[in-house]
């Protein structure tokens, strides 16, 4: 692997990292919830780290999860992006 080269993630992941920055809405964080807990059954809206920004305007929420396959990651992705209240997804 060269430094350029992204880490292989091997499937099943069972600590996958997801973080997901959007508008402060009081539905934002159960719509993310709703989209990865069809992914990772064990997800509670409890189960995320959340951090507001400073002005109030986004909110990030971060989350471990279990990932079965890299298909997967794709449709989730999309899944939150077709939202407009997403702004990012890492």
């Amino acid at each position: 692997m060269t430094d350029t080269e992204a880490p292989k993630i091997t499937f099943p992941c069972d600590d996958y990292l997801i973080k997901v920055v959007g508008d402060t809405d009081e539905t934002f964080r159960q719509f993310v919830h709703s989209v990865l807990v069809q992914f990772d059954g064990r997800l509670t809206e409890a189960s995320f780290s959340i951090n507001v920004s400073r002005n109030g305007r986004f909110e990030s929420l971060t989350v471990r999860m279990r990932i079965e396959r890299e298909s997967h990651l794709t449709e989730l992705f999309e899944l939150l992006k077709a939202d407009t209240r997403v702004r990012m997804v890492l």
